[in-house]
């Protein structure tokens, strides 16, 4: 159990080193982890094809990390890694960062021999494979299909240690190439001379190369039959899941909108990575469009919520206003807290997101919110808050808006609350439509005819027994409009098996 435990901690320490350098507290966890798991008895790591072997047992793990570690112990053609009883922590991160290093071509474990010839008495060490003196074939520049020549049979050794050379090809060539490709051993030498290319375009902002090259070994991927050439292509894409790559698709797909769907696959496979990134684009956005593509995808994604709570942090109002958008999109619990503290926020902008958010999370506590947001300083805010509340049928809500209605002074809100009142159809909130659909007095005198047919539709909305008499009442109203919406109503009503 403790060299397995050994095993793990190093893939993740190799893991930072390559892909989260900067992370330095994760990579001291990690280091600290090898060190107290190996304290009882050695460990020897060697491979069987791309697996780790642990003790001469294959092991359980799988995934990004141990996968990882199998790549750069092949790249730096290291036949055996063996850490002794209660391995020396400098020993363990020497090799470590030796093997987190880019395979040289023509290397054949020098990293890993030089790292570790200062070290006396090391606790950690290497068995270097001898590199085959078979050199690589020259490839010539994208065959035309049918004439390409004959590819040799390479071996598993040469394969994991040879020499590999710099690519001759251009990065859209040697795609073409792979397409032909059917030995695991020529498509593993072909994959490695385009992951060194597309890192190569990464280097040069060259984002449209790198996601067609992406694209293309996400589709060879999903095509190829044989299951160690598709092993190859599933480990060259694991080499390029790096932030800087994530990163670069992310801002790429904004303009890529006919790619759009590959590279959503793309980044759907990249995980919590991909969603960091997108979230980290959303943030600088320059146009609306772009804003709407990258929180379509984040929708898409599922972000996690964390995440997007991490963005209401941010200064900027716009950046909190797509957390609190986002938060609606993908409801939770954990959202509740935070959104209804954003109803207290300066900014009304921010203070409407919440709201809408709040409706579509439509749980007890974020209607208790949205009772609160009926009596905000903006118009908007309340509007939001009164639409929101039509699908919380509870008589807290229709008691909530009636209170809200009577101190309601912008028309067009008064008007929303009603029609609201007509969804919730509490016996209330009836109560209170029938008395404003009544004719006569003196309230709101300046828009009589447009609320009373508005508390009218909304009787009709409810559709209770209560609500039916009231509107048949009305079909004799002096006010024609009245009569005429009473008149349909009831007859919808009775249509549809609540009436006489």
């Amino acid at each position: 159990m403790d060299s397995l435990a050994v095993a793990r901690h190093f893939a993740r320490l190799v893991w930072l080193l390559v892909h989260d350098v900067a992370n330095i507290d994760e990579q001291k966890r990690a280091l600290r982890a090898v060190v107290a798991s190996g304290k009882s008895q050695p460990t020897t790591l060697t491979l069987d094809e791309w697996r780790v072997v642990v003790d001469g047992r294959p092991s359980a793990e799988s995934g990004a990390e141990m996968e990882t570690l199998a790549a750069q112990l092949i790249g730096h053609a290291v036949r055996e890694l063996r850490f002794s009883a209660a391995p020396v922590a400098a020993h363990v991160l020497t090799v470590a960062r030796a093997l987190a290093g880019e395979p040289r071509p023509g290397g054949g474990g020098k990293a890993i021999t030089d790292a570790l010839r200062p070290i006396e008495a090391a606790t950690v060490s290497t068995e270097i494979e001898a590199a085959v003196a078979t050199p690589e074939p020259a490839r010539p520049v994208a065959p035309p299909p049918g004439q390409r020549r004959p590819n040799p049979r390479l071996s598993g050794s040469y394969l994991a240690f040879a020499a590999l050379s710099v690519p001759k090809g251009s990065l859209a060539e040697m795609l073409v190439e792979l397409e032909g490709a059917t030995a695991p051993e020529e498509a593993t030498v072909l994959l490695e001379g385009i992951v060194m290319l597309v890192n190569r375009a990464a280097d040069e902002t060259k984002g449209d190369s790198v996601a067609d090259a992406l694209r293309s070994l996400a589709a060879g991927e999903e095509a190829r039959a044989d299951a160690r050439v598709k092993r190859a292509y599933t480990m060259a894409l694991r080499q390029l899941k790096t932030p800087r790559l994530i990163r670069l698709i992310a801002k790429l797909l904004p303009q890529r909108a006919g790619n759009a769907t590959e590279l959503l696959g793309l980044l759907g496979r990249w995980g919590q990575d991909a969603t960091d990134a997108l979230i980290e684009e959303l943030k600088v956005a320059d146009t609306l469009a772009e804003r709407r593509t990258l929180f379509d995808a984040l929708v898409t994604l599922r972000a996690s919520i964390p995440s997007i709570l991490h963005m209401l942090e941010d200064k900027r109002w716009f950046v909190q206003r797509n957390a609190a958008e986002l938060l609606g999109e993908l409801p939770s619990p954990e959202a509740e807290a935070p959104l209804a503290r954003l109803l207290k926020h300066s900014d009304e902008r921010i203070r409407r997101a919440a709201a809408v958010s709040l409706g579509k999370i439509a749980t007890g506590n974020a209607f208790a919110a949205l009772r609160v947001a009926l009596r905000d300083d903006s118009a908007e805010v309340r509007l939001v808050a009164a639409t929101a509340l039509g699908s919380w049928k509870r008589r807290t809500s229709s008691h909530s808006l009636v209170v809200a209605l009577d101190g309601e002074e912008d028309g067009d809100v008064q008007l929303q609350i009603i029609a609201t009142l007509g969804r919730v159809g509490t016996p209330d909130a009836v109560e209170r439509l029938v008395s404003i659909a009544a004719p006569g007095g003196t309230l709101f005198k300046r828009k009589a005819a447009a609320v009373r047919l508005a508390a009218v539709e909304a009787l009709g909305q409810a559709a209770t027994p209560e609500a039916l008499a009231a509107l048949k009442t009305l079909r004799d109203d002096k006010d024609q409009m009245i009569r005429d919406a009473a008149q349909r109503l009831v007859k919808g009503i009775r249509q549809g098996g609540s009436g006489e």
